[in-house]
């Protein structure tokens, strides 16, 4: 009964590639696009320029440490054990919808947006009066932050089913077992009086 049910699952999980794909593609198309003016408006303050554009990496500067968050988790992910995948999974997901939430309140607050940016520019706490409208851009970036969220939750749930490193990652040979499972070294050897160099040259020849 089992058998049917996991089949249809295996077909739909990512694998390696795929998932980095989904990941990566939306993550750097949201980073292009914080480069772009997201919210657009005036204020009344006199020292304020008449227009003041804000881009997305000066309106939710976390997100472009949160996308490169996302990047550091997905190696992780690929390359680590069942415990560190699990972590990296969790770390990722949680990244990606931080980055979406950021996006979207600049989104839906142009208004607060622009404030914020002009109290920046004149080096003021408060925040003076302002108009704001929302770019295409700023729409555009919730649309790959929501992407970028999908992607990682889909990632981190076919991760389930992959493979660790394969063993030629392995660095050196493993040690000879005793007579009862447990390892042997090189100073047990000594310790018996014989000379592990010796057997080895044995072998050697």
């Amino acid at each position: 009964m089992t058998a049917p049910t996991e089949a249809p699952a295996r077909r739909r999980a990512l694998d390696k590639k795929r998932a980095a794909l989904v990941v990566l593609v939306p993550a750097a198309l949201l980073l292009g696009l914080t480069t772009r003016p997201w919210a657009s408006g005036a204020s009344g303050d006199v020292l304020a320029h008449a227009v003041t554009e804000v881009s997305g990496s000066a309106a939710a500067p976390g997100v472009v440490g949160l996308l490169a968050v996302c990047v550091v988790a997905l190696l992780g992910l690929m390359t680590g054990g069942r415990v560190i995948r699990a972590v990296a999974a969790a770390v990722m997901v949680l990244a990606s919808f931080a980055a979406l939430v950021m996006t979207l309140l600049v989104a839906v607050r142009p208004v607060t947006t622009v404030a914020d940016a002009v109290a920046r520019e004149l080096a003021r706490t408060t925040a003076p009066a302002a108009t704001g409208a929302t770019t295409l851009w700023a729409w555009l970036a919730v649309v790959a932050a929501a992407l970028l969220a999908a992607g990682s939750v889909l990632s981190a749930l076919s991760s389930r089913s992959w493979a660790g490193l394969s063993s030629r990652y392995e660095r050196g040979d493993k040690p000879a077992s005793g007579p009862r499972g447990e390892v042997r070294t090189a100073w047990d050897e000594l310790s018996e009086g014989r000379d592990p160099t010796l057997d080895k040259h044995s072998d050697d020849t």
